[in-house]
C-alpha cells in the first residue's frame, strides 16, 4: 500500500474498516494477515453487530441475533475452525406444530406438508405443494450474482410475494406456506418484499443445503469475540462514522471522536446506516438510491430457558409454524437438552404490532400464551425470558437483513457492490452467495479485503 501523507494530529492507516460485525472483522483480519495496516471503527461499545450472545442458567448460551449453519458454508466453518468453535447438530427430531387457522397439527417436516391432517385438507396440501414448486421453478432462473440481469427480471421485481401469490393460487393454505417462508427468511412482511428479491434470496441460499443444520457449541456471538481478541487495538469502539472525504490522496474518516485517515475505506455496516454517512464527494445517485430503498426486517426474538428441553420427550422437534403473532419457533438447547432453550421469532407486522404494546411483562406473557398454544402448560413457566427487539438496536434498526421492495433489484442493483474510487462495501447483503447469513458476512469481507488488495474475485 502507498504511503497517506501522514499527519501528527490524525491517526493513520492504510485501510479504515467500518463496522466490527462478522464481515468488517473478516475484513480486517485478512488484511492485517497480508501485512496491511488496518483499524477497525466501531459505534457500538462492542463487536458482533447482528452476532451476539448471551449467558444463560446452567452453563448454557443463546445466540440474540443469528444462530445457525450448514454443510456447505465452507467461509464460516473454516473461520470458526481457524478460531477453536465447534458445532453440533441442531435438533429436529420429532414433530413441528403447524397453527393454522384456529387448528392445530404437526408434520414431520417443513411446510408445506407432503399429507392432510385433521386440519389441512388434501386438496389444499396439494395447492400448497404446487405453488411451492412452482416458486422453486422461478428461483431456477435466477441469476444469483446479478438478479437484474434474470430472464423477464422486470416483471418479477415489479410484483411482490403476495402479489404474486394472489395470482397464482387462491388457496389461503398456500398463501400461508410461502408466506410463513417470507416472513422466516426475510424478516419483513411478504407484500413489501420483491418476488425477485425473494426469488434471489432463496437462490443464494437454497433450503436444500441445509443452511441450518448446525449450531456452535457456546454460541455463534463467541465468533467476533474471538476475532477481536485477535485484532486487539486496531478495533475502535464507541466511535459512529459521520463522514468520508475522498481526495486524491486518500480518504479521512471522521468519527465522534475525531479524524482518520487511510488510502482506503472498507464500509461493513448494514445498507440504510451506510447511508446516512456524509460523502464527499457525494456517493452515484444510484447509491444512495439503493441505501434508501434498502430497510431492514422488522423481527423481535425471544429466549424462553428451561431446566430441559420437555418438548422432545413429547415427540416434538421444538419447531412450529403458525399465523398468529409467534410465526416459527426452533429448539435452540445444547445436544444435552439441558438446558431446554425455545427460540421464537415475531416478524413484519405482528413485530410492529407487538413492540408497541407497553410493558415487557405484556409482551412476554403475550408470547408464553402462545407457546402454550403450541407446546402445552409447561411453555407458561421458563426459568428465563429473553427478549431482543432488533429495531430498537440504533446501530442495526432491524433483522434479519436489509429487505428490498418492488423494483429496488432492477433500478439499483448494480450499484449495491460497485466500489466508489477508495471506498469498498461489505456486510452480508453485499454477498453473491449465502446472501443473509453468516457466510455472507463472511464472503462479503473477504471479497472487500480482495479488492482493496487489487486480486480478482
Amino acid at each position: 500500500m502507498s504511503g497517506c501523507g501522514r499527519q501528527a494530529d490524525i491517526r493513520t492507516a492504510d485501510v479504515i474498516v467500518v463496522g466490527a460485525g462478522l464481515s468488517g472483522l473478516c475484513s480486517a483480519r485478512e488484511l492485517i494477515r497480508q501485512g496491511i495496516d488496518t483499524l477497525v471503527l466501531e459505534a457500538r461499545d462492542r463487536v458482533g453487530g447482528r452476532m451476539v450472545r448471551k449467558p444463560v442458567i446452567d452453563g448454557g448460551w443463546i445466540d440474540l441475533g443469528g444462530q445457525w449453519i450448514g454443510p456447505t458454508q465452507s467461509g464460516i466453518l473454516s473461520l470458526a475452525e481457524s478460531l477453536g468453535v465447534t458445532h453440533f447438530d441442531h435438533h429436529d427430531a420429532g414433530h413441528t406444530v403447524v397453527c393454522y387457522n384456529g387448528a392445530l397439527s404437526t408434520v414431520d417436516r417443513d411446510l408445506p406438508p407432503t399429507e392432510a391432517s385433521p386440519a389441512i385438507s388434501a386438496a389444499e396440501v396439494a395447492e400448497a405443494n404446487r405453488v411451492w414448486h412452482q416458486f422453486l421453478a422461478l428461483t431456477a432462473t435466477v441469476n444469483v450474482e446479478r438478479p437484474w440481469l434474470t430472464s423477464d427480471a422486470a416483471a418479477l421485481d415489479a410484483q411482490t410475494v403476495s402479489s404474486w401469490l394472489a395470482t397464482t393460487t387462491t388457496s389461503p393454505f398456500a398463501r400461508f406456506c410461502v408466506a410463513n417462508w417470507t416472513l422466516g427468511q426475510e424478516g419483513a412482511d411478504p407484500g413489501a418484499v420483491s418476488l425477485l428479491f425473494a426469488l434471489a434470496s432463496y437462490a443464494a441460499g437454497p433450503s436444500d443445503e441445509k443452511p441450518e443444520q448446525w449450531l456452535f457449541h457456546g454460541a455463534a456471538g463467541q465468533i467476533p469475540e474471538r476475532l477481536a481478541d485477535e485484532l486487539g487495538d486496531r478495533i475502535r469502539l464507541e466511535q459512529p462514522v459521520l463522514r468520508i472525504a475522498q481526495d486524491t490522496g486518500g480518504a479521512t474518516v471522521t468519527t465522534t471522536a475525531g479524524d482518520y485517515r487511510a488510502d482506503c475505506v472498507i464500509v461493513a455496516i448494514p445498507p440504510h446506516l451506510a447511508g446516512a454517512i456524509d460523502y464527499s464527494p457525494p456517493l452515484p445517485a444510484r447509491r444512495i438510491q439503493f441505501t434508501q430503498r434498502a430497510p431492514m426486517g422488522s423481527v423481535i426474538k425471544y429466549a424462553a430457558v428451561y431446566p430441559t428441553a420437555w418438548w422432545r420427550a413429547k415427540g416434538l422437534s421444538g419447531a412450529s409454524v403458525s399465523d398468529r403473532i409467534v410465526v416459527q419457533t426452533a429448539d435452540s438447547s445444547p445436544p444435552s437438552g439441558t438446558p431446554g432453550i425455545l427460540t421464537s421469532f415475531v416478524i413484519g407486522p405482528a413485530a410492529i404490532g407487538l413492540a408497541n404494546q407497553s410493558g415487557d411483562d405484556t409482551r412476554k406473557q403475550t408470547v408464553l400464551s402462545e407457546l402454550v398454544t403450541y407446546f402445552g402448560d409447561e411453555a407458561m413457566h421458563p426459568v428465563q425470558f429473553i427478549e431482543t427487539n432488533w429495531a430498537s438496536e440504533k446501530w442495526t434498526g432491524g433483522a434479519f437483513n436489509a429487505v428490498l421492495g418492488p423494483k429496488t433489484l432492477t433500478t439499483c442493483g448494480p450499484a449495491m457492490t460497485e466500489s466508489v474510487s477508495r471506498i469498498h462495501w461489505a456486510g452480508t447483503e453485499m454477498s453473491r452467495k449465502w446472501t443473509g447469513y453468516f457466510e455472507g458476512a463472511v464472503q462479503a469481507g473477504y471479497a472487500a479485503a480482495d479488492a482493496v488488495l487489487g486480486r480478482a474475485t
